[in-house]
């Protein structure tokens, strides 16, 4: 049975876990702590050393974000393949170097943008094709003190920026979506307000101009009353609103609904699956990489970091 390794115990890591054992794979689970989820789960293995990984197939990293640059460098000495969930790290960091070695060691490395794999994406994409865009919205909204495993405590990573939480990291994929839907932000302006209650941001709205020159905006919101995550396009022919709680896309007056395939158990499997033929194919594309640093110094400008 082939191994697989997995840095975390979390929520997302256990989503991860969950899906790795569907897929027929041995399961090895790097962490210092959280004795009980060990004895809760009898199909994993505990790793204590990241040391002589070469039996492994890849590695996810599904940890905190202050700790994923500390361990994608070891992984990296290990020649090991590895799956980085998003952001790769929360401060400023030589990331060429790291780069150099990523393609001196051929390991392939891939990111844990899942959101690229919705059929929604998708078929928004074929559709901008067409048209010229003319501005767009982004809004977001969990409220983390229920989304979180165990939810959100002031102690918790994700509830301090310092530590690579808050609402801009947190909610980071939205980033790659404007990037990936509108060309690369050129310029960004963002205000926010402070958690009383957490020592990070829990709310952020910025403006937008894309190197397109699309002018737009971003609403992220961390502790929302209710779930909502939409983008509305205005373009030179039609309006659109993508609607990724009710699985849906509005085209001006014509309402396209989606099967409830791209859940995001399946799209993390997707996402996986797209991993696992990049190494069989031995496809060593550093874009992956270059994407998540190129989110991540929006992050810092939204955070009025140079």
């Amino acid at each position: 049975m082939k191994k697989a390794l997995i840095i975390g115990t979390g929520s997302i890591a256990q989503k991860h876990i969950d899906i790795l054992i569907s897929l027929n794979y041995n399961v090895y689970v790097y962490s210092k702590n959280n004795l009980n989820f060990f004895k809760n789960n009898f199909k994993i293995t505990r790793l204590i050393h990241l040391k002589n990984l070469s039996s492994f197939e890849f590695a996810i990293i599904a940890n905190k974000t202050l700790d994923h640059l500390k361990i994608l460098k070891i992984l990296v000495d290990e020649k090991v393949h590895t799956y980085c969930e998003k952001p790769i790290f929360h401060k400023k960091f030589n990331f060429k170097n790291l780069r150099d070695k990523i393609k001196k060691n051929k390991i392939v490395f891939h990111n844990g943008y899942q959101l690229k794999n919705d059929s929604k994406i998708k078929y928004i994409k074929k559709r901008l094709k067409k048209m010229i865009i003319k501005s767009f919205q982004v809004s977001v909204g969990h409220d983390f003190t229920k989304w979180r495993k165990n939810g959100v405590l002031k102690n918790s990573y994700f509830s301090k920026t310092n530590m690579g939480g808050g609402v801009i990291f947190e909610l980071i994929h939205e980033v790659n979506l404007i990037n990936l839907l509108f060309g690369k932000i050129k310029k960004i302006r963002t205000f926010k307000s402070n958690s009383k209650k957490f020592n990070c941001e829990d709310l952020a709205v910025s403006i937008i101009k894309t190197k397109k020159n699309i002018v737009g905006s971003l609403y992220q919101d961390m502790f929302s009353n209710i779930f909502f995550r939409n983008i509305r396009i205005v373009t030179n022919k039609k309006f659109f609103v993508v609607d990724f709680v009710k699985n849906k896309i509005i085209e001006n007056e014509k309402v396209i609904f989606f099967k409830d395939t791209n859940k995001q158990i399946n799209l993390i499997k997707k996402n996986i699956m797209m991993f696992k033929k990049r190494i069989i194919t031995s496809d060593y594309s550093l874009s992956d990489y270059d994407e998540l640093l190129i989110d991540l110094d929006v992050c810092f400008k939204m955070h009025n970091e140079k």
